[in-house]
């Protein structure tokens, strides 16, 4: 005989053994598959299975003749107009979505508060069967017991969100759920919702069952949003050939590891869009007039800017000619800066000044590296190669040191070509 749960009831433990009630993959898939065919959802030539890989459900082709034919009916779909129409859940007060603003946007917050409503209740929710399949805990920094990311920018954005998200949970106060489980909603929220024009942030099963890929000719798979004709969330194929038993995955966008990892809890290896970003800054010991002539310039004109992003890319060197451009700037001497003017200060990028300026650009550019590398890591390029080859690594700790050696090697790169530059100048 089923259970069932009064909504109105706080009972924990009953909650508890509703809401983990399936122990095995095989249980939780078949649980959703059959709700999947109740609901009549088409996910036609594609196959559900639990990847290793990924320690979750993934998509896969059935066919090589017949590309798959994925369509959800939007009665599936989680949004914020579903916690609206919803006749148990409480709407979050205005005042308390305006508060929590400064951390969370209002439909996040929504949707986070409804998932874990949602779940409260049991077999009684309509989404009980893709609540099972939910993964119950997650890779990004957020849910690390350990520190795996050194000092790295990741590591503090994951303690700032951590901060942030126990300050909105102080303001909702809740006493049915725990900051823990408040992660756990955001985080499924932040990693697979998507946003769609009719309904804002939004949940689709199966859909977010479609893993990323870096660059747009891997993606099989693409979103092409409702079709008000059937009332059905559409994914549609690309032009990418699809074999039998080839994985199914759609492209989120240009991401870099530090985006990958922060929000959706993994990385790429030799990630073309990985990056990393220096902040430059003028010297506060120089006299206040070259001080506020050289801010001028750098406001003026807009090929010179203190923010500058390293990345590896074939097509140009790693040191891009804006950066150089600034650093000439930032290193000029008196006599050298009476010779610029907002009218030519454009020809930085594609000239030097001299020599001598040439070379004070170069030994800032290796001095703000190499203290950048002091100030981030703790450990060598070298060191976390050879830890990457371990069998004994938790996904927290491999997508951490995929992240770790991508920088890496972006600033050693970066290094080389400083020193290079440097030895051409002799």
């Amino acid at each position: 005989m089923k259970r069932h749960l009064d909504p109105t009831v706080d009972n924990s433990n009953s909650i508890e053994q509703q809401r983990y009630k399936l122990n095995t993959n095989e249980e939780r898939l078949n649980l959703f598959e059959n709700w999947l065919r109740k609901h009549n959802v088409i996910y036609d030539n594609t196959e559900i299975r639990f990847a290793e890989l990924y320690n979750g459900f993934a998509l896969y082709s059935t066919s090589s003749e017949h590309p798959p034919n994925i369509q959800i009916p939007t009665c599936l779909l989680m949004s914020t107009q579903s916690a609206k129409n919803s006749s148990t859940f409480t709407m979050p007060t205005s005042d308390l979505l305006e508060q929590g603003e400064e951390h969370i946007d209002q439909e996040t917050l929504i949707l986070s508060l409804f998932l874990l409503h949602e779940r409260s209740k049991g077999i009684q929710s309509h989404w009980y069967p893709y609540i099972q399949l939910l993964p119950r805990t997650f890779s990004t920094p957020l849910f690390h017991k350990e520190n795996y990311l050194e000092s790295t920018p990741v590591f503090y954005l994951s303690q700032t969100m951590y901060h942030s998200m126990s300050e909105v949970c102080n303001l909702i106060h809740s006493d049915t759920f725990t900051l823990e489980d408040f992660l756990w909603a955001y985080t499924v929220i932040s990693s697979r919702a998507f946003k769609i024009a009719e309904l804002g942030t939004t949940l689709i099963p199966v859909v977010d069952l479609a893993n990323h890929v870096s660059l747009a000719p891997e993606a099989n798979l693409a979103t092409k949003g409702i079709d008000k004709q059937t009332d059905r969330f559409v994914l549609t194929t690309t032009e990418k050939k699809i074999v039998q038993g080839e994985e199914l995955c759609i492209r989120y966008n240009e991401l870099a590891n530090w985006q990958l990892l922060l929000y959706y809890g993994f990385a790429i290896e030799n990630n073309a869009f990985d990056s990393i970003f220096l902040q430059l800054k003028i010297d506060p010991d120089e006299p206040y007039e070259m001080e506020m002539k050289k801010m001028l310039l750098l406001n003026l004109d807009d090929d010179l800017f203190l923010d500058h992003e390293l990345q590896i890319a074939e097509d140009q060197p790693i040191i891009t000619d804006n950066l150089l451009a600034t650093l000439r700037l930032l290193v000029m001497t008196d006599e050298e800066l009476q010779h610029y003017t907002i009218s030519n200060i454009g020809e930085l990028v594609s000239s030097i000044v001299n020599v001598d300026n040439e070379r004070r650009a170069l030994h800032k550019l290796l001095e703000i590296l190499n203290e950048f590398k002091e100030a981030t890591f703790t450990t060598t390029l070298e060191e976390n190669l050879q830890r990457y080859q371990s069998t004994d690594l938790t996904d927290d700790e491999r997508f951490s040191l995929i992240y770790l050696i991508g920088q890496k090697q972006i600033l050693e790169n970066a290094l080389q070509w400083g020193h290079n530059a440097l030895a051409q100048l002799s």
